[in-house]
């Protein structure tokens, strides 16, 4: 064992043995030192993963346990290394399950969502499918930022969401669906109204109008529940009036060519 000073404990270096030996043997000191009984692969030897050697059953079982400790991390490698190791081991399924609630867990909705999609798909029949679909719905609506911002992964949830209701109505996921969709709608209704609201801001009437008429006809409920009431009707009443006078004129400059 080599010695680094200046620390409370002894600290075993593989490189500063090696040099050791070699200085010795060099130096031709009266203990010489015969390299060939060293063992260097012992030496060099990589730490063993915790995972290393392990079954299917202690995989899951270490999975499970990390996942309930919230190590989301661990819990999603162990889940990784017993798919990849034992596709066809008893605990895969779970596995499979399992893996995507540790990425929810870790808060990387992206991945949640197409680990639970890949379950959903590959076992549209197992008991734990509504549970798996609506955890992707979330997944989707938890990818979205702001109400400025493109809609998209909000209009995914929705669509799941439906089909968790369309195909599970008797669930209790059904329930929590149709609840998801209040909200789901409620972000589009305030998307709708920012984006009308920026093109009402910059004298864009016309792009305005569209998206505020689109609000009241989508989303009138929401409208209501949210307090846009006032603000659309204003700023329609002044769309409505500057889209009547025609195509805004070009700029005096724009039309002089400068």
């Amino acid at each position: 064992m080599v010695l680094i000073f200046g620390r409370s404990k002894p600290v075993f270096r593989p490189l500063a043995l090696l040099i050791l030996c070699i200085t010795l043997v060099a130096l031709g000191g009266c203990a010489a030192v015969n390299l060939e009984t060293i063992d260097f692969s012992k030496i060099f030897a990589k730490k063993k993963s915790p995972t290393a050697n392990k079954t299917a059953e202690q995989l899951i079982d270490m999975g499970k346990a990390n996942l309930r400790a919230g190590k989301f991390s661990e819990a999603a490698d162990d889940f990784k290394k017993l798919k990849e190791e034992y596709p066809y081991s008893k605990f895969a399924t779970l596995a499979s399950l399992k893996l995507g609630d540790a990425y929810f867990g870790e808060q990387k909705w992206a991945q949640a969502a197409m680990s639970y999609k890949e379950f959903a798909r590959l076992h549209p029949n197992n008991e734990n499918a509504p549970y798996v679909l609506y955890q992707a719905g979330v997944s989707y609506f938890l990818m979205f930022t702001t109400a400025d911002r493109d809609s998209s992964e909000t209009t995914v949830a929705i669509k799941i969401f439906n089909t968790v209701i369309e195909n599970y109505p008797g669930s209790e996921y059904a329930l929590k669906a149709r609840k998801q969709l209040i909200e789901c709608h409620k972000r589009l209704a305030s998307h709708l109204f920012c984006v009308g609201k920026q093109y009402f801001v910059s004298e864009d009437y016309f792009a305005a109008k569209a998206r505020l008429d689109a609000l009241q006809q989508k989303y009138p409920q929401e409208i209501v529940t949210m307090g846009y009431g006032s603000q659309v009707e204003r700023m329609l009443a002044k769309c409505n009036s500057e889209v009547a006078k025609g195509p805004k004129k070009p700029d005096i400059w724009i039309r002089m060519g400068l």
